[in-house]
Order: structure tokens, then sequence, then C-alpha cells
């Protein structure tokens, strides 16, 4: 294998000429395979690194997870090791795993071998094919941030997009999946704002529906929303958007109430539902001074297809029949977008100094599960209920509105220790793997379920064809058996 000169600065670089390095393409041969690294570095601010654990110089597996799972990686990561051994004690001696339990911070330590990084899974995405990551922070004098360069073994997606985007580059050739999860909406406790919970009609299944999308355009409330770039949870977010409004539309209302638009200005009438929900998308059909929308325009990320915000322009409905997606909420000024969801949004909603004040914002339910398991009885999901089995934002019987999420894994072309990447994909995928789960809030995937998940051709000028894996499991091998 032809390695990339980019494997001779692989820890913490602080030289003009790794930085250069960074930004740079080159190729690294597997067999007759190849990927491509390409674009510049992926950016975290130093601040929000806090999901870094082990070191990769030392690590016998390099792990790139989707941020959410932080919440139950330790016990992951426990389990794992019996797994690799033989349940009897002899699990590898340098994977301490004693009585008194294994956490991440042991990963620090010289003699552990694991490193993994829990942040979203755009940024992740971005650093397997720039190659690095750069930490830092936003200040003008920071001219020389630290960079990281990591070999990942396994990347793990909260969506088939990511998985698409790398196979179109050369980095993986199938995915499958092993877990699911679900949105729900983190308020104060007591939801003092009364997200969501506003009766207009008396129907309960409409109203929550229409009091969320509303609350959520409204100038009165503050949302934290999700980086649309860089945080796969987002994805999620947009569809449930969509689908509460399509489902608004079917089961229409006449509602009567006064509403505060993203302007600040008010209306009292009496209109249909779908009436209300398209004057308040009107307000926010392009991006209001001061919104993340507008600041995206600007940004560090400008050059990421930030041509325009407008709802028509990225799919959001037409001019007169908008449909409420994430770019609506992103283009209402009292906005926050996030950039780690599941660090921001309970810092904002508790009030915790250095974080921007919010209302509410999406998270899994996982993560309302471990604020409660923990003992941060000051948030709470929508409804309130602190049954992990009935958290998430409520769902229309028979509808797709907040269907769960299904979570993939993937062996990257750039791993160093293939045996080791298979071994944690199938624990993760087992009987223990998916109990170590579903005791943190997801939600486990049966045998056909487990069975699916996407193959992918060898890129041809960039583009990747992706068919379903067959019920057996088989696809085409050509990055395992070179």
């Amino acid at each position: 294998m032809l390695k990339n000169t980019r494997h001779l600065t692989r820890s913490l670089s602080f030289s003009l000429a790794a930085l250069a390095l960074a930004g740079s393409s080159g190729n690294v041969f597997a067999g007759k395979d190849y990927y491509t690294l390409q674009g510049t570095c992926a950016f975290l601010p130093a601040d929000r690194a806090t999901e870094f654990h082990g070191n990769p110089d030392r690590s016998k597996l390099n792990l790139g997870m989707a941020g959410n799972q932080w919440v139950i990686f330790d016990k992951v990561m426990q389990q794992f090791n019996v797994y690799i051994g033989k349940g009897d004690g002899t699990e590898p001696a340098y994977r301490p795993n004693d009585a008194s339990g294994f956490t991440l911070a042991d990963l620090n330590d010289n003699a552990n071998r694991y490193f993994i990084e829990l942040i979203p899974p755009g940024q992740i995405r971005k650093q397997i094919k720039s190659g690095c990551m750069t930490l830092g922070n936003d200040e003008a004098r920071n001219f020389l941030p630290g960079n990281y360069q990591v070999d990942f073994d396994v990347f793990a997606s909260t969506n088939y997009n990511l998985m698409q985007d790398l196979a179109n580059s050369g980095f993986i050739d199938e995915a499958v999946p092993y877990i699911s999860n679900r949105l729900d909406l983190m308020v104060a406790v007591g939801n003092p704002r009364g997200i969501g919970d506003t009766m207009h009609t008396g129907n309960a299944d409409f109203d929550t529906q229409f009091d969320i999308i509303m609350d959520l355009l409204s100038g009165n409330v503050v949302t934290s929303s999700l980086d649309h770039i860089n945080e796969g949870i987002h994805n999620a977010a947009n569809k449930y958007m969509q689908a509460a409004h399509n489902w608004v539309k079917a089961n229409d209302q006449m509602v009567t109430m006064t509403y505060t638009y993203a302007d600040g200005t008010t209306e009292t009438d009496t209109k249909t539902g779908s009436a209300w929900i398209q004057a308040a998308l009107q307000k926010v059909a392009t991006p209001m001074p001061g919104s993340p929308g507008a600041d995206r325009l600007v940004s560090r990320d400008a050059g990421e297809n930030h041509t325009s915000h407008d709802l028509v322009d990225n799919g959001c409905g037409t001019a007169g029949d908008l449909l409420f997606c994430e770019y609506a909420v992103l283009n209402k000024a009292s906005t926050h977008e996030s950039r780690v969801h599941h660090v921001e949004t309970p810092n904002g909603i508790t009030g915790v100094a250095g974080y921007v004040p919010v209302d509410v914002g999406f998270v899994w339910i996982t993560e309302i599960a471990y604020q409660l398991n923990n003992g941060n009885l000051a948030v709470q999901g929508m409804v309130g209920n602190q049954d992990i089995a009935d958290l998430g934002i409520p769902r229309p019987p028979n509808s797709s509105v907040n269907s769960d999420i299904t979570y993939s894994l993937a062996l990257l072309a750039t791993s160093r220790h293939e045996n080791r990447g298979r071994q944690f994909i199938d624990f993760l995928r087992s009987p223990q793997g998916q109990a170590v789960y579903t005791a943190g809030g997801f939600t486990g995937l049966t045998g056909a379920q487990l069975d699916g998940g996407k193959c992918y051709a060898r890129p041809v000028n960039g583009v990747s064809t992706a068919t379903d894996r067959n019920g057996d499991g088989s696809c085409k091998d050509w990055l395992h058996n070179n």
C-alpha cells in the first residue's frame, strides 16, 4: 500500500507545513482500488472537543461515531472488551474491565489502545475525506490552531447520505445498520413556554403537531436549531418538520388564536391551520437579518453550497405553497444554530454561563434519557414523561411523523486494523451490543432490519452506485479482499 505523506505528521501539529499538507490532495491505494483525500480540514472549536478519547498514535482501533452515542459509549466499550475476550476475565489486559468498570477517561492512559471521536458525523465525514481535523477557536488571533490526523477504522452515521458521500470518494464499499433512534424536543422542566401543548381544536393529535410548528416559527420562542452541514440529526429533524406539516395539511382544522410571527408582528384571526402555517412561513421565506440563515451566507462555511437559504431554492415548497423545513427555522432571527447540539441545547435551556439561552431544541430521545438518568431534572422531553419508553415527539396514529431513524456503520478504506474494526461492527450488531444500546434508550433492530443496508460500487467520475444489500448480507467485497 502506498501511504500518503500525511502519515508523517500523525499527532497534533503546530507547523505551517502541516497545515499546508492538511489541505492537499493525494491517493492511497488498496490493491487495485483507491480513495482520494480532498478538501480542507474539518474544523471544531477546541472547547467543543469534549468527546475526544484516547490517542490515535497508540490506538489499535480508531472509531468515528455519531456524537449522540456518547450517552452510552463507556458501557459499549466495556462490553466490547468482554466480546473480544472470552467473557471470563481474560479480556485484553490493556483495556481494563475490572469491578470498578471502564470509563472513556481511561483511554487517556498510555496503556489503553482505543481512540474514539463522538462528535457530529458530518464533521467526522469531512475529517475522513480531508485526512485532518483542525482544533481551534473563532478568534482572529488564533491563526495557527492544532491539527489532528487520524486513520479511522470504523465510521458510524445517523443517515445514509453521509455514507453515500464517502462511497463517492472511494472510502467505503458497504454500510450496515445497527440501531435506531427518534426525535424529541428538549424544553425546561414543566415546559414553561408551552411548546406543543396549546389546545386549539380539542383534537390532541392535530393540536400537538400544529402548535409545535407554530412555536418553532414564532418570534417569541428562541429555538436551538441544528447545524445542517455537520450534525447528522438535522436530517431527522428536517424529515419530521416536513412530515408534520404534510400531516396537518391532510387533517386540517379551523384555528382561532393570537400569534406572534418571526418578525414580531401579531395577528388575531380564525383560519385553517394550514393558512396559519403558510403565513408564518412567508415571514421566513428568505433569511431575516441576524438569522443563522443570513449568517451562513457569509460564514466560514460559505463555500459549502451556501448560495441561498431561501425556502424555494432549497426544496421547501413553492412561493405560494411553502413547506415547513429546517431552513424556515434557520431563517428566523430568534434562532441559535448549534455546532454540538447535545452540549449547547441542554446548557442553553438551563442557563449555563457561556451558552446562548434557548427555549427548545431537537434532540434524540437518548439525550433526554441521559439527562434524566444522571439527575438533571431541569430539562425534560416535550411531553414531560420521564419513562424512557414513552419519550419522543408524539406520533399521530398511522403516520410517518417522527419515524425511527436507523444508524449505519462502515469499515473504512483508511483502516489499519481491519480485523478489529470488523469485530467492533459485528459486536454492535450482536445481541450483546444491541442490549447495551437499548438500555440507553435506543431502539433495537429486528433480524430483517439488520440484514438491510447499502452496497456501493467502485466510484466512476466521483459517483458510486448504491444498491440494497441482499438478505444474506452479500456485497461485492473489493475493499476487503485486496
